[in-house]
């Protein structure tokens, strides 16, 4: 986002090329703004502000009082410019604020010019705009009187101005004015500001201003940066091409709140040796502010109390973690001894499905020897002497066909002596049967 600001700035700046050069009549007082190198419509935050957008000084939480003063030199002379402000809240409507300033310009020949301006401005919210932040809005009344001197003209007058200042969360800003609209004073009137500004992380603020009077059309862009916490601020930005010298301005600003001191600073742009540039210094003091020792505590303090809440909170979630690890071991415990029972029944399902397959092979040979006992026997034949039984144990070589029961009576003359086969074989039956061309021990019959 700041680089796209940066590009705006930059092209902005480009295609808007001067029709001519500032006047005496068009410098503004504060040194902040000077060091930004005038960038400070979509800002104008602190006493002098009203004199840039009369919208900035809304909302103003303390009681401020400031003063200025600089010299400006440029090849028609030496311009010097005093300036006062004073504002505070207005306590009927809770985001208003009032004041008041008076800036005195004296210059060696062009002529001298005082204004004294009333300001107001107030936040307000707009139900229909989507905007994060309340809208700034701010007016100023003034009188004005001018004396060219030498080249004759002047006069007196009165005007106003009018401003608001758009914000967001994200730290962009953005402001339109219309400024200087008096009566006629002899010197050009009426002017058209439109502004914007944007603060990277509060460390960085990015601004620029294109100003329209009189048929000149400037582009102003400025840079801010805060170090330790807001203590100090260093500034840069382009200056006022006064008299047709262009100026790049400088400035540093330092809050030993309640009092804030702004320098600044501006040189020639073509080279220090010609006639251009100056200085300005200006001092607030914020009535009922912080110290910067208290605030910078407060502040250490505050970012201590985020620290202790973040490891409060961490915490928590070590022990919800910790819970959680407990709740999971004990649910593989209970998925482990589950598993294990589930085993078991699988063993037991397992063994009343062998003594099932037993119980059906007796009762298909139970069936078989009743079937045969219903047959007509062979007729008798003469006895034939058995040749001598081999020694125990025996082997047999399973056939198709063959069951433990009949085996168990070739062997034993007995089919319900089948289990003494099985125990010796055990890894050679399968659901009760015996597998197809494994070599069987027979066991002898009697232990």
């Amino acid at each position: 986002m700041s680089q796209r600001i940066f590009a705006f700035f930059a092209l902005f700046s480009l295609a808007c090329a001067s029709a001519g050069a500032v006047a005496f009549n068009d410098v503004l007082p504060g040194a902040r703004a000077m060091g930004m190198g005038h960038a400070f419509g979509a800002l104008a935050d602190d006493a002098f502000g009203m004199w840039y957008n009369p919208a900035g000084s809304a909302n103003t939480p303390f009681v401020q009082g400031a003063g200025a003063l600089g010299r400006l030199q440029s090849p028609t002379g030496t311009l010097t410019d005093v300036a006062g402000a004073y504002l505070r809240p207005y306590d009927p409507i809770n985001t208003a604020t009032i004041g008041s300033s008076y800036h005195l310009e004296r210059h060696q020949n062009s002529g001298d010019m005082d204004t004294l301006l009333f300001n107001y401005a107030q936040e307000i919210k707009l139900p229909d705009v989507p905007l994060s932040k309340p809208l700034k809005v701010g007016g100023n009344f003034k009188f004005v009187n001018v004396d060219r001197g030498r080249s004759g003209g002047g006069g007196f007058g009165m005007g106003f101005d009018v401003g608001a200042i758009a914000r967001t969360d994200m730290g962009l800003s953005a402001a339109a004015a219309l400024t200087d609209l008096t009566s006629n004073i002899g010197v050009p009137r009426g002017a058209i500001l439109l502004a914007a500004a944007y603060s990277w992380r509060k460390r960085v603020l990015l601004a620029g201003d294109f100003r329209v009077k009189g048929g000149l059309a400037e582009f102003f862009p400025g840079v801010e940066a805060n170090f330790l916490q807001g203590l100090l601020k260093v500034r840069a930005g382009k200056g006022l091409s006064l008299d047709g010298v262009g100026t790049v301005a400088f400035g540093v600003g330092v809050n030993f709140s309640p009092v804030v001191l702004d320098v600044a600073m501006s040189l020639p742009a073509s080279g220090i040796n010609r006639p251009g540039g100056g200085y300005q210094a200006s001092l607030h003091y914020r009535f009922g502010a912080p110290s910067f020792a208290g605030s910078f505590v407060g502040s250490a303090a505050a970012e201590a109390e985020r620290l202790n809440r973040e490891i409060d909170r961490l915490e928590d979630k070590r022990k919800t973690l910790d819970q959680e690890a407990q709740s999971a071991e004990s649910s593989r415990a209970a998925a482990t001894a589950q598993l294990r029972v589930l085993e078991k029944r699988a063993r037991e399902a397992q063994d009343d499905y062998r003594a099932l397959l037993k119980k059906n092979e007796e009762l298909d040979y139970r069936a078989a020897d009743k079937a045969a006992g219903l047959r007509p026997g062979p007729k008798p034949v003469a006895s034939v002497p058995r040749p001598r039984a081999p020694a125990w144990p025996k082997s047999h070589r399973v056939a198709d066909g063959d069951t433990l029961r009949s085996i168990a009576g070739v062997y034993y003359g007995d089919p319900n002596l089948w289990e003494k086969i099985y125990d010796a074989n055990p890894d050679k039956v399968d659901r009760g049967l015996p597998l197809e061309g494994a070599t069987l021990v027979i066991p002898p019959p009697k232990p």
